[in-house]
């Protein structure tokens, strides 16, 4: 999903303080894929498999910056897809050998900022919590669907580009979007950013492709 640098240690969330957020992405998980993604959807299901209920409504926050930020995930998709670059035919031939069924389909957009919803208060404060985002740390590059959105002056190089379309094949052979966010957030929590299977699989690229 991203490609983080860290000028200096984020603490991490203890479990017991995402415990909330893990119930929300676990409702998530029960849920058909036809089910819309809606906050109060998530916070029914969360209260019905809670084994408590969260403190002071966290878990009504969390299932809104869920369902707020998959939706704004999506839009920035369709953003990248209007002023994004294509990929050269290399890059498409890299994106087929990585796996990902449409690489034709793949733009990179370079900006001053890999986007997060900072300007919701509510996003930019769970952003920060989870270590998304807030002091010391530098989106270098993500991917939003088939969009690379790519910090300027970040140089991506062939592993760098491969760890990123990794994302993108992972993104396409999951259900949704929101069901990839689901499993990364999960993911994130339980291992951290470094030894989560998503970025496991994706760092691997990194090393095959140098």
């Amino acid at each position: 999903m991203t490609s983080f640098c860290k000028s200096s240690d984020i603490a991490i969330p203890q479990r017991t303080e995402l415990a909330p957020l893990r119930t929300v992405l676990l409702a998530c998980a029960v849920m058909t894929a036809s089910t819309p993604f809606t906050a109060d959807a998530f916070t029914r299901v969360a209260e019905s498999h809670a084994d408590h209920r969260a403190p002071d409504g966290q878990g009504d926050q969390y299932a809104r910056f869920f369902d707020k930020y998959v939706e704004w995930a999506r839009t920035i998709e369709a953003e990248g897809q209007e002023r994004g670059t294509r990929l050269t035919p290399g890059q498409v031939e890299l994106g087929r050998q990585i796996g990902i069924e449409h690489p034709e389909r793949v733009r990179l957009v370079f900006v001053d900022a890999v986007p997060f919803p900072a300007h919701d208060e509510e996003m930019r404060r769970i952003g920060e919590s989870l270590g998304f985002i807030g002091p010391g740390v530098t989106n270098n590059a993500q991917a939003f669907g088939y969009t690379v959105w790519v910090r300027n002056g970040f140089a991506l190089d062939r592993p760098s580009l491969a760890h990123e379309l990794v994302h993108v094949a992972q993104i396409e052979r999951s259900e949704s979007f929101g069901a990839y966010v689901r499993q990364y957030m999960m993911e994130l929590i339980e291992h951290g950013h470094l030894d989560m299977p998503l970025e496991v699989e994706a760092y691997e690229a990194n090393r095959e492709y140098e």
